[in-house]
């Protein structure tokens, strides 16, 4: 397969030139409106750390999945257990991963089981215009679970008529498949994607198979716009070690379901009104096999349990675990722009459930798990209600900005809170501006954390929410050719929730652990080269530089996620131009962790400093016809991002994206 994909990638650097594909920053990005606050604002004026990641740098990304996009951003850590986007914990600024909030296109994402699958989203990178990420506590923005910042993912607009397909193969038996097709008809536009990935996997139990499905309908009538959304994202995989070394032979399959409905109402002769209602509904179904039922695995014995074809016999293990999560919600939101600045007022309302054999409290009866094994039932559910009411003041002169706002929640199990915030930056040169933030952040136990019962692992119903107080200071630069930052922050946590295990036992089990503080400075920058050294191949670089440290107490125990962050991450990209249709990406990503281990022998073990390395090349033959070849851990180091959980070698894929319009 190696031979066979670079003889590709020499191929390339001998066709026929047909369009120039140009490698300039978005010229209009200090104008990029983002969500940083509860009424938009523009880029370069935003007195917060915001990534922004345009189309332009998701396509000369050498990665296929969302979460090895994120890998690169500064200050984020993104902890795979599964390759191209099987599963991913997102961490941001050292928090956990049930810290970040996820969004699409606005509405919130994070499953309540477990932020484990946050990421199960039913969109492809091709589906995507860009990401936004908020680093930094956003609740007075997004409300809980946006305890260390948010991560935004917006979907593409159809613009044209147009049908696109995309196919890759490559190591590993990997196989990737996508089309998406796109109708705009006067003031309507509907667009329609499906995509799907298997892999034989890279050692015995790593094998999946993925499938996303998206549809996106928008309506402009006059001034308004309403916009429809409907997806399922389906995964069905070896989880090896994912959870504990002690089992290693697990898997899982998860089925996630989406849709919502989103208005924009522009009321008044300038449209200084604007009215944002939404409304979405959430269904996530979650298999886990503690022990993976199948050929060469395990099987159903007489009178309950399991047992392997080497004669294991597990009899205290009777059934997986199976869960249901739903959730549906609504927001309306209204914005107001007078000589005060933007006035936002709002109401979030939130139901989040769950029916499991794990998760939960007895419940009335028990109900059959829909085309599973007849022993499967929900035995066990909890529910919670969540309300929010916000108000937010922005004000911007030409060389001042300020935010300022307040979040009251309630809810039904965790009470109330008052969350405030505010940010402020001031121009200092042309495109030099100094800011500063402090906002109050919180997040509330997951039901995992509350129930989870089983393999040693034990949750806790005593659990409170744990907050923040969150600090930031810092410099943007921001031009039509670069882009920099450099900040300060700090991160002080109470009644932080983690997992742990205490000195001289085996299992694990939730606890509210008190305090952590968690500070660190981070500085990055693009450039644009081909505007000022036009004869260089060299024409875009981008480098970040993140360190982190905690101030914590942890005698007496060892922190299985709260403590594990990255201390020192320093991300590269660059991006060249050899001819008219040959191009390259190069991703570089050093990573040193804090924190250890224990493997299935009960041995700790600290994290070794890894060095990734992602590698594109790419040919753009004509308007329609595109090719590459990618190789993924360039330098085939032998790593884990979690304890125990393998990740694969040198993983190369080549393929192609065509697209035509009608």
């Amino acid at each position: 397969m190696m031979k066979q994909i670079l003889t590709v990638a020499l191929l390339l650097t001998g066709a026929t030139y047909a369009q120039e594909t140009t490698t300039k920053l978005d010229s209009n990005l200090k104008e990029f409106q983002v969500t940083a606050t509860r009424g938009s604002v523009e880029f370069e004026e935003v007195a917060r750390k915001v990534t922004l990641i345009t189309k332009q740098e998701i396509e000369q990304s050498a990665v296929q999945s969302i979460p090895e996009l994120l890998e690169y951003v500064s200050n984020i850590d993104v902890r795979q257990r599964g390759p191209l986007g099987v599963q991913a914990d997102l961490s941001i600024r050292g928090s956990s991963f049930e810290q970040v909030l996820v969004l699409l296109n606005g509405i919130k994402m994070n499953d309540p089981q477990t932020g484990h699958l946050s990421m199960n989203l039913p969109v492809s990178l091709v589906d995507i215009e860009r990401i936004e990420v908020l680093h930094g506590g956003a609740a007075r923005i997004y409300g809980p679970n946006a305890f260390a910042g948010a991560i935004n993912i917006i979907t593409r607009n159809p613009i044209e008529n147009e049908v696109q397909a995309n196919v890759s193969v490559g190591d590993f038996g990997y196989t990737q498949l996508g089309t998406s097709a796109t109708l705009v008809h006067k003031n309507t536009s509907h667009r329609f994607s499906v995509e799907r990935k298997a892999s034989d996997g890279y050692e015995r139990n790593t094998d999946f198979e993925q499938l996303n499905v998206f549809w996106e309908s928008e309506a402009r009538l006059g001034k308004h716009e309403i916009r429809f959304n409907l997806g399922q994202n389906e995964k069905l995989f070896g989880a090896q070690n994912f959870y504990s070394a002690r089992f290693p032979y697990q898997q899982e399959k998860n089925k996630a379901q989406f849709t919502s409905l989103v208005g924009k109402l522009r009321l008044g002769k300038e449209n200084q009104l604007v009215i944002t209602p939404r409304a979405y509904y959430r269904r996530h179904f979650d298999r886990f096999e503690l022990f993976r039922e199948g050929e060469g695995y395990y099987h159903r014995i007489p009178g309950g349990g399991f047992a392997s074809n080497e004669g294991d016999t597990v009899t205290w293990y009777t059934s997986h675990n199976y869960h249901r999560t739903d959730v549906y919600g609504a927001e309306i939101n209204a914005t107001y722009e007078s000589f005060l600045g933007k006035t936002s007022i709002g109401y979030d309302y939130r139901f989040e459930g769950v029916n499991s054999n794990n998760l939960g409290k007895p419940k009335d009866g028990v109900e059959q798990v829909v085309n599973e094994h007849p022993s499967a039932v929900y035995d066990l559910s909890d529910w919670r209600e969540n309300h929010s009411i916000y108000f937010e003041q922005s004000y911007n002169h030409k060389w001042f900005h300020i935010s300022a706002g307040a979040l009251y929640n309630t809810n039904n199990r965790f009470g109330e809170d008052f969350l405030p915030g505010i940010d402020a930056s001031v121009r200092i040169l042309e495109n030099l501006r100094a800011y500063g933030s402090i906002n109050k952040s919180f997040r509330f136990p997951s039901f995992t954390d509350l129930y989870y019962s089983l393999g040693g692992a034990q949750g806790s119903e005593d659990l409170e929410p744990e907050e923040s107080l969150n600090y930031e200071g810092g410099f943007k630069y921001t031009s039509s050719t670069a882009r920099g930052h450099l900040a300060y922050f700090r991160r002080e946590g109470s009644n932080m929730i983690d997992w742990i295990t205490y000195d001289g036992e085996e299992g694990t089990q939730a606890a509210n652990i008190t305090e952590i503080t968690m500070n660190g400075i981070e500085a990055d920058f693009v450039y644009n080269l081909s505007s000022t050294l036009e004869k260089l191949p060299l024409k875009r670089v981008s480098a970040s530089y993140t360190h982190l440290w905690a101030d914590a107490n942890t005698d007496g125990f060892s922190s299985i996620y709260a403590l594990d962050y990255l201390a020192h991450k320093v991300d590269v990209g660059l991006h060249f131009r050899f001819s008219k249709i040959l191009f390259a990406d190069w991703m570089i990503s050093f990573q040193e962790r804090e924190g250890d281990y224990t493997d299935a022998q009960g041995i700790e073990n600290a994290y070794d400093p890894v060095l990734l390395s992602d590698l594109q090349l790419r040919a753009q033959l004509n308007k329609k016809i595109s090719m590459y070849v990618q190789a993924n851990n360039l330098f085939d180091i032998d790593y884990v991002d979690i304890g125990n959980v393998q990740q694969p070698g040198r993983w190369v894929k080549a393929g192609a994206n065509i697209r035509f319009g009608y």
